[in-house]
């Protein structure tokens, strides 16, 4: 649970600077490009990596904590570790050490404020699959389908489903596998040629341009990271990205921009916004833009190569700073503090060495106890004595507490505490080689914590 709880806070803090940091790059970047297809790239390429780069954030310390290899059983000696272990990543520049209880309460809040947007995202998604069924059965009228066979023909597109229902109030298009364009059936008799032309280019460019499989990739990518502001941004540039798109492949294909351009004018007095994730000629808001695009000819723009690669270094270059700078969020002292009891596996149930650890007011403190082991005239092991030494220097890094102790022979021996899960740890002594047990090999106390 604890680990848990600060994965979820590792994700909440890298997000909350990360997320608007690619925001702000895609801005730039869709500033040097030209098409409107390409900006909805780059906008997509944004909502991922800030879903990316925290998760990878989150999962840092994980990475980057130490694997103890443990020595065979006929070992004896206390071992270093240091050519037993391998780092699988490397811990952020930065780190936090929030309290465990601070680290549970932002965790279950952000787990709670996710839970309720899934729940009430999953119930739009639900209400809109369902329109499939709202279908009307029978043919369309001869001059819909006339229409839409035309519209299918100059994009490319092979038998995509036209049909008439009640139960929208404007053109929609839903589904990947099987698309389907839904036409609202009390407008469709209103319109005039051009505008059954415009809605019908329009949703079936979303078709062939495979819109509603990106839009949902985005919306479960934007789930996570619902909660900044800035993602919000990024899916409204997304949506508005999409639709100019959709525009300028209608005025290249279906109608000529300037007749579509009327044609949406007019649209505009009849329809109404499309249910939540489905796609509709009147999504978002921004018909005035989309408008002047066709009118001016900026729907026709064609980005450059160059431009393109300068976007794309610009949100690479947003994303090498953000995973640089990644903060971790260790384990307080909490995550040591208590009572360690350590075995060696080939002495059977018999105590090694025993470590109490404390804090106050920050400052970690100790005590270890290490047992003498003896072996009698008949061949066992058991305890003849202990040793009871205090903790020297000792700090705590979220993994690892280090520390020193000075042996009753006056020397000072450099010692480890590794964490290796939760109340479980590995005790090494850093550089004792040969020099503690028998045929010169290093020997892994495993640690268990009693609190």
């Amino acid at each position: 649970m604890e680990t848990a709880s600060r994965v979820a806070v590792a994700f909440v803090v890298n997000a909350a600077w990360q997320v608007p940091l690619l925001a702000l790059a895609a801005a730039l970047g869709t500033r040097l490009l030209r098409s409107a297809a390409a900006r909805h790239h780059m906008m997509l390429a944004a909502l991922g990596s800030s879903l990316v780069l925290p998760v990878a954030g989150s999962l840092s310390f994980v990475a980057s904590r130490p694997s103890v290899a443990v020595p065979p059983a006929a070992s004896t000696g206390i071992s270093d570790g240091a050519a037993a272990w391998t780092s699988l990543g490397q811990a952020p520049a930065a780190s936090l050490a929030p309290s465990p209880h601070v680290a549970t309460a932002v965790a279950a809040v952000y787990l709670a404020s996710v839970l309720l947007t899934a729940v009430r995202r999953a119930r739009s998604w639900r209400r809109a699959l369902a329109l499939r069924r709202s279908a009307l059965p029978g043919p369309l009228p001869e001059a819909v389908g006339l229409e839409a066979e035309r519209c299918r023909r100059r994009l490319g597109l092979g038998d995509v489903v036209v049909q008439l229902s009640c139960a929208v109030d404007s053109p929609v298009t839903l589904g990947t596998r099987r698309p389907v364009v839904l036409l609202p059936a009390r407008l469709v008799g209103s319109w005039e040629r051009d505008e059954l032309e415009a809605a019908l280019g329009h949703e079936l460019a979303h078709v062939r341009r495979h819109d509603f499989a990106w839009n949902a990739a985005a919306e479960l990518a934007a789930l996570p990271i619902a909660f900044h502001p800035a993602t919000a941004w990024l899916r409204r540039r997304i949506r508005q990205s999409r639709e100019l798109a959709c525009d300028a492949l209608v005025a290249d294909r279906v109608l000529e921009a300037r007749t579509y351009a009327r044609a949406l004018a007019a649209l505009a007095r009849w329809l109404a916004p499309a249910p939540a994730y489905t796609l509709g000629v009147a999504d978002a808001g921004i018909l005035e833009e989309r408008v002047m695009s066709l009118v001016t000819g900026r729907c026709r723009r064609k980005t450059g190569v160059l431009s393109s690669v300068a976007a794309a270094l610009l949100l690479a270059a947003a994303s090498v700073v953000a995973a640089s700078f990644a903060v971790a969020v260790k384990a307080g002292a909490d995550a040591v503090v208590g009572s360690w009891t350590g075995r060696v596996a080939q002495w059977g149930d018999l105590p090694s060495v025993d470590l109490k650890i404390a804090e106050k007011d920050g400052k970690v403190s100790g005590r270890a106890t290490f047992y003498l082991i003896h072996v009698t005239a008949d061949g066992r092991r058991e305890v003849g004595g202990k040793d009871e030494i205090d903790l020297l220097e000792p700090s705590f890094d979220g993994r690892r507490l280090a520390f020193k102790l000075k042996s009753p022979d006056g020397k000072t021996h450099s010692i480890e505490l590794r964490l290796t899960g939760e109340g479980l740890a590995d005790y090494v002594e850093v550089g004792a080689g040969g020099e503690v047990g028998a045929e010169g090999q290093d020997l892994v106390v495993k640690m268990k914590r009693s609190k």
